[in-house]
């Protein structure tokens, strides 16, 4: 017998056993930090199912603003659906199933194979996502304490007229102003903002923009099977070439941090073709799901108001 409930603080041990089976033992939601980030202060929690007491499925979720039908709307976004192998099928689909009617609208991104095909059947909507990645070459060693010393990455993006910092540290506090400064006049937004980004357990999340923030990116680094590399996941540009600009200027930094991989997820446009990124093999799906199936609606999704770029590396823990 499967019981479905929500994830309760003292279940930790057994989400911790799960995640280090499933996810893997260097993945990030198997940290307490994350957890804490991600729930402490709001009234949400997540849905998990056990065997026995045994954790064999949870499927995370928070909130973000999507401008849905012309209105601002705080919604959903549904991410890391796992089910331990012996139990995959109506245990994955019930945690789906129980989730999506958790909110008028929710958010579904990034889902491959049987996941994504699962969505479409449910009657979800699929929006535009753009995956591709290019190989570089490293000048150097890549350290996770390097992570830290940016200081002359800086010198070097106001050499190239651009503005280039983080969400950690002293240049913590103009982040969403060289960054995302479009968006903190919307309070739906800058509620957002602040927990996305400012938060003491957020992703250390990087920025490049040029100095009118006209053009801008964003990007954390991770690490997948010892392999570090940089993930692009927001790109807001008045022209191809000004995103080219803010490209070259990543691929510049990995190379020098010792970082063989740019990683280009975005739901706003695909990355310069002059810069020859090739699409993933496999090109994962994003949705958006409502309750209300009689209704037409249209829908802007900004890729940072997904889990994309979760896995960013953050070396201020």
């Amino acid at each position: 017998m499967i019981e479905y409930r929500q994830y309760k603080p003292s279940d930790f041990r057994a989400y911790k056993i799960f995640c280090l089976e499933n996810f893997g033992a260097k993945k990030h939601q198997i940290k307490a930090s994350y957890l804490n980030w991600l729930y402490e202060g709001k009234a949400t929690t997540f849905d998990i199912a056990l065997s026995d007491g045994v954790i064999v499925g949870m499927i995370h979720n928070f909130q973000a603003p999507v401008n849905i039908n012309g209105k601002i709307k705080v919604v959903t976004v549904l991410h890391d659906l796992m089910v331990d192998k012996n139990h995959r099928g109506s245990v994955g689909l019930k945690l789906i199933m129980s989730a999506l009617q958790s909110d008028n609208y929710s958010i579904l991104p990034g889902a491959e194979g049987r996941l994504a095909r699962a969505y479409g059947r449910l009657g979800s909507n699929q929006f535009k996502s753009y995956w591709y990645r290019k190989i570089i070459i490293p000048k150097t060693i890549f350290y996770r304490s390097k992570l830290k010393k940016i200081s002359k990455y800086q010198v070097l993006a106001d050499s190239k007229g651009l503005k280039f910092g983080c969400n950690k540290g002293s240049d913590k506090h103009t982040f969403i102003e060289n960054s995302l400064s479009s968006f903190s006049s919307v309070t739906e937004y800058t509620d957002y903002l602040n927990w996305r980004f400012l938060a003491n357990n957020s992703p250390l999340t990087f920025y490049v923009a040029d100095k009118l923030r006209q053009d801008t990116v964003l990007f954390v680094v991770g690490k997948k099977n010892h392999i570090p590399y940089v993930r692009v996941f927001y790109a807001k540009s008045s022209s191809a070439r000004g995103l080219e600009i803010l490209m070259n200027f990543i691929e510049r930094l990995a190379s020098n941090l010792g970082i063989p991989l740019v990683l280009f997820s975005c739901f706003e446009c695909p990355p310069p073709k002059i810069l020859l990124y090739k699409p993933y093999s496999v090109m994962p799906a994003s949705f958006i799901f409502s309750k209300k199936k009689n209704m037409e609606f249209s829908s802007e999704i900004l890729s940072f108001c997904s889990d994309i770029s979760f896995e960013g590396i953050n070396p201020y823990e």
